[in-house]
C-alpha cells in the first residue's frame, strides 16, 4: 500500500502519457486530425492508425479513474462519516468542491478565448466577431463539463462508496459496468453491425450509448478507480508485465473490432473500460524512485487539462498541425507516414505545454504582484 501523504510519482506519469494519448486520438481520428482518412483499406498505415487509435482511446476514461482512485486514498471512511472533507481535500460545511469546479470552468474558458484571440491575430487577422467570442468565453467542453459534473457529486459517491464493503463494492461496480457500459453498447452495435433498431432498450440514451459522451460513464469510470484502490491488496498480487501485456491484447482485440464497427471506440466501450483499469493497474506497480525526476513528471501532469484544452482550439489545428503535411506523407509509405505522425503528436505537447507553463507562469507573476 501507498502512503497517501506521499506524492505518487508514478500515477503522474499516466497522466502524462494519458495526456500524449489525447493528442494521439485527435490526430487519428476522421473528424479533427484526419489521418484515418488519409490512408486505404488494408495498409500497414492503416493497421497502425487503428492500433493506436484503439490503445489511445481510453485516455479519457483513465482520467476519470485515476480521479476515483485518488478519492479513495484522500478519504478514509472516517472522513467521510463526520461530514468534513471535500473531494479536492479541503474542510468545507457542505464538503461540494464548488470552488474548485468553477476554477475548472473559468480554466477552460480562458484557454477557448486566449485560443480565439490567437486565431484571429495569427490565421484570419481583422476576422473578429462579436457573438463568436462570447461563444469562446463560454467553457463549452464537453470534457470538461462532464467532469464538474462528477466531481459536484463526489462527495455523495465517495460516502456512498466508503460505506459499503468489498463485496458490495464489488457488486455496485459490476452493476455500473452492465446498465451504462454492456447494456447501451449491446445496444449501439446491434444498430451497426446487424442494422437491428433497438435503441428503445438502451440504459443511457435514446441513442444507445451516445458514443459514451455522458455522466453514467464518468460516474462509473469513477467507481472502477476507487474500487482498484480500495483493492489494492488483491491487484498486486500481478506485476507490471502482466498489467501491460493485458492493455496491449485489448488495444489489439480493439483494433480489430474496430474494422466491423468503429463504435467499439465509444468510451462507454466495455473493451475501452479494461483497457483503462489495465494501464491504471499497471501505473500502479511502476516506482519513480528520483524525486528531482518525480518532480518534473508532476509539473508535466499538472499542464495535462491545459494541454487537453489548448491542442483542440482552431489556431492550433489550421495554424500549426496542418503544416506537417500529413496527407502528403501518407502518399509517400508507411515509414514516412509513421514518423510524420510521431513527430507531429510530439510537437503538439511540446509546443501547448510550452503555452500553458507560459501562462501559467503570468498569471502567477500577476496575481503575486496584486497582493502585493
Amino acid at each position: 500500500m501507498t502512503d497517501k501523504n506521499k506524492r505518487e510519482y508514478n500515477m503522474d506519469l499516466e497522466r502524462v502519457l494519458l495526456t500524449v494519448f489525447v493528442i494521439i486520438l485527435h490526430l487519428n481520428n476522421r473528424d479533427m486530425g484526419g489521418a484515418l482518412n488519409l490512408v486505404n483499406t488494408g495498409t500497414a498505415a492503416e493497421i497502425m492508425i487503428r492500433f493506436f487509435e484503439s490503445a489511445s482511446i481510453c485516455a479519457v476514461d483513465a482520467f476519470l479513474m485515476l480521479s476515483g482512485y485518488f478519492a479513495a486514498v484522500r478519504h478514509p471512511k472516517s472522513d467521510y462519516a463526520s461530514g468534513s472533507v471535500s473531494p479536492n481535500g479541503n474542510r468545507s460545511d457542505s464538503g461540494i468542491p464548488v470552488r474548485k469546479s468553477v476554477l475548472l470552468l473559468l480554466t477552460c474558458s480562458f484557454y477557448r478565448v486566449t485560443g480565439y484571440i490567437c486565431y484571429i491575430i495569427f490565421i484570419t487577422p481583422g476576422d473578429f466577431n462579436i457573438r463568436t467570442f462570447i461563444g469562446y468565453m463560454l467553457p463549452n467542453n464537453w470534457y470538461v463539463c462532464l467532469f464538474v459534473t462528477v466531481l459536484l457529486l463526489s462527495p455523495f459517491i465517495n460516502r456512498l462508496l466508503s460505506a459499503l464493503n468489498d463485496r458490495e463494492r464489488s457488486i455496485l461496480t459490476g452493476l455500473s459496468l452492465f446498465l451504462f457500459s454492456a447494456v447501451p453498447m449491446f445496444v449501439t452495435m446491434m444498430g451497426e453491425i446487424e442494422g437491428v433498431d433497438i435503441r428503445g432498450l438502451s440504459t443511457v440514451t435514446w441513442q444507445g450509448d451516445g458514443m459514451g459522451f455522458n455522466a453514467a460513464v464518468f460516474v462509473t469510470c469513477y467507481i472502477v478507480g476507487y474500487s482498484i484502490r480500495c483493492s489494492r491488496d488483491y491487484w498486486d498480487r500481478f506485476g507490471v508485465s502482466f498489467y501491460l501485456v493485458m492493455y496491449f491484447l485489448t488495444s489489439a482485440l480493439t483494433a480489430a473490432v474496430s474494422r466491423f464497427t468503429e463504435s467499439v471506440w465509444h468510451y462507454s466501450d466495455l473493451l475501452v473500460i479494461m483497457e483503462a483499469a489495465m494501464l491504471t493497474l499497471a501505473f500502479t506497480r511502476v516506482s519513480v524512485r528520483s524525486d528531482r525526476i518525480g518532480k518534473v513528471i508532476s509539473a508535466l501532469a499538472g499542464c495535462s487539462l491545459g494541454i487537453f484544452l489548448w491542442h483542440t482550439m482552431p489556431v492550433m489545428f489550421a495554424g500549426f498541425w496542418v503544416r506537417f503535411g500529413i496527407a502528403a506523407s501518407a502518399e509517400k509509405g508507411f515509414a514516412a507516414f509513421a514518423l510524420t505522425c510521431t513527430g507531429a503528436a510530439a510537437a503538439m505537447y511540446a509546443v501547448s505545454g510550452a503555452w500553458v507553463l507560459a501562462c501559467r507562469y503570468i498569471i502567477r507573476t500577476v496575481t503575486g504582484a496584486l497582493h502585493r
